[in-house]
């Protein structure tokens, strides 16, 4: 993966810290992501808000995972287990105001 980079450690060890195949499927999306980048549709990959997507991984858990585009970069901002519907408002906030340090 040459284009994805973490906005913070903790994101990259969140996303490691699963079992072996939900990693495995976690790894492989984010290949997906870097060689497709803004290519990349439903339903892998969903536009949530200005400049912030959403990348869908469905393994034991459903993982989501937020990246944004900069500088021909993909920016991942945030991940998280998704348990309902909808994104969890907190979630959302937290991915706009980290959206901000690059912009």
């Amino acid at each position: 993966m040459n284009r994805v980079k973490f906005l913070r450690d903790d994101i990259q060890t969140f996303l490691l810290s699963f079992d072996d195949s939900t990693v495995s499927k976690i790894i492989n999306a984010l290949e997906i992501l870097d060689d497709f980048g803004e290519k990349i549709r439903p339903p892998r990959s969903k536009k949530v808000t200005k400049n912030i997507y959403e990348l869908r991984v469905l393994a034991n858990l459903s993982v989501r995972i937020f990246y944004t585009f900069h500088h021909n970069n993909i920016w991942v901002l945030h991940a998280f287990i998704k348990k309902s519907k909808k994104i969890p408002p907190k979630e959302l906030t937290l991915v706009i105001n980290r959206l901000k340090y690059l912009h």
